[in-house]
């Protein structure tokens, strides 16, 4: 009798890798998936993919359990989001949801038959899912990134998705494209790709930009070959940089920058390079035996990305746009002032007030904002500050689990900065590290965090942190 093949050390899941890149590229299309039928086709592809790893881990379960036991408290976390989420949308007794939220059973009552903590209980129940998608994402990244070989595809691959969007922003935006897509009218006078706003490209672009940098600081460690001291070995060796990896790479990463500058987002420009400034400067101060190679680059890549990319396609416009108070509303053509724009989160804290601890339900701020707005303002179906969207959305509730989700994070990308002798685990941990730091400054007047595709984006790069951390010691780095 043929005995069965006994299950080898790790499963055969290299193409789950590919799975995952091509989650987040297709996540981009339609908007940014910013749509509520996109969302369901994202948490679809997302359940696909969760299926098809769980058939090919089901010899192996004991190497998942060690794997996702290590990261346990931020899976757990996002578990107990997508939860909270969830219990937001399901209907109470009215003596509980009264004690819980006097506000959302003062709203409801007589008028909702099965009120909920949540004002929109649909839009939130849309949220649950998304949010459990995203944790299921998370295991699926620390799962599959086992080795410093895939994380260096995986890098490469959100490089490739980033270039992609940049290249189809400056066609669009070159050519001044106009046109009607999903009953949104588009209007690419500034580079926004397939999102919906130039804001949520640039967000894109810092989060793959973030992460390119750190594969450039992964690579720093990497051995080249000499070539003597003759002109001869030197013109060698002048050639084979040029056509090396790290020199594709960091040409890619002048096409982001690139495409990030002709955004003409304020906030997303100055948050890639604080953040960039910020993290380099971190990690000279935290980790051991940083080389002079790091400061090296950090320094190329303000000088070359500032002073020669920045001046050839026109950065001072950027500067401009931050120095003056007035904005254009791309769907309306219309001009606002920053004063403005920040009335939605102004309001949006009296919205916080009324629901403190439950919130008025992830997604449903686009109905509660009605309530809190004045007469003859403008409208806004977003606050234009994710931390106070999402305070006012989630609760204290939600914002205490996504925080800790954040720190816990943050704080393992710092200490595989300050103990870790692997490049890749450093680089990926600066990236990481940048992408959390750029987000956290962009979303101080933006909402980049309600966009699905960039959502998804911060949650894979986030797990990546994670996964690099728990790489074998040494100094082995990406091939």
């Amino acid at each position: 009798m043929k005995h069965p093949t006994p299950p080898s050390d790790a499963p055969r899941d290299g193409l789950l890798l590919y799975a995952l890149l091509a989650t987040v590229w297709l996540a981009t299309l339609p908007l940014g998936s910013k749509r509520t039928w996109a969302v369901a086709l994202l948490v679809a592809t997302v359940l696909v993919v969760g299926v098809w790893a769980l058939w090919l881990w089901r010899r192996h379960l004991d190497l998942a359990l060690q794997r996702l036991h290590a990261v346990r408290w931020p899976l757990g976390l996002l578990l107990a989001l997508a939860a909270w989420t969830a219990l937001q949308a399901t209907p109470l007794p009215g003596p509980l949801l009264q004690w819980l939220s006097p506000q959302a059973w003062a709203v409801q009552q007589g008028v909702v038959a099965h009120p909920t903590l949540s004002l929109d209980s649909e839009i939130t129940r849309t949220r649950a899912a998304l949010t459990l998608a995203l944790a299921w994402v998370f295991a699926l990244v620390v799962l599959t990134l086992r080795d410093a070989r895939r994380l260096d595809k995986a890098v490469m691959g959100l490089v490739l998705i980033g270039v992609f969007q940049a290249v189809l922003a400056l066609f669009l935006w070159s050519v001044q494209a106009r046109y009607t897509f999903l009953y949104f009218d588009v209007s690419h006078a500034n580079a926004m790709g397939t999102f919906g706003n130039r804001n949520h490209l640039a967000g894109f672009l810092v989060l793959v930009l973030s992460m390119g940098i750190g594969l450039m600081v992964a690579r720093l460690g990497a051995a080249t070959p000499g070539y003597g001291a003759h002109w001869r070995g030197q013109l060698a060796g002048v050639l084979s940089f040029l056509l090396s990896s790290k020199m594709r790479l960091r040409l890619m990463l002048v096409v982001l920058v690139i495409a990030l500058v002709l955004t003409r987002s304020r906030m997303g420009n100055a948050a890639f390079f604080v953040a960039l400034l910020g993290t380099g400067a971190l990690t000279l101060l935290v980790a051991r035996g940083a080389s002079r190679s790091l400061v090296l680059l950090v320094a190329s890549l303000v000088v070359i990305d500032v002073v020669i990319v920045g001046t050839w396609v026109g950065l001072e416009q950027v500067v401009q746009r931050l120095q003056g108070t007035e904005l254009l509303i791309e769907q309306g053509g219309s001009q606002e002032s920053v004063e403005q724009r920040q009335l939605a989160a102004s309001y949006a804290l009296a919205l916080v007030k009324d629901f403190p601890l439950t919130g008025t339900g992830a997604g449903s701020f686009y109905g509660s904002f009605m309530r809190y707005r004045a007469l003859g303002d403008a409208f806004f179906d977003h606050a234009h500050n994710d931390y106070v969207e999402l305070l006012s959305d989630w609760g204290a509730v939600g914002m205490v689990l996504l925080g800790g989700f954040v720190l816990l994070s943050a704080a393992v990308g710092v200490r595989s900065l300050a103990t870790r002798r692997s490049h890749v685990a450093r680089g990926i941990a600066f990236g990481s590290l940048m992408a959390m730091l750029g987000m956290a400054i962009h979303a101080s007047v933006d909402f980049n965090l309600q966009i699905p595709a960039n959502a998804l984006l911060m949650v894979v790069v986030v797990a990546m942190g994670w996964a690099a951390a728990r790489l074998p010691s040494g100094g082995a780095r990406a091939p």
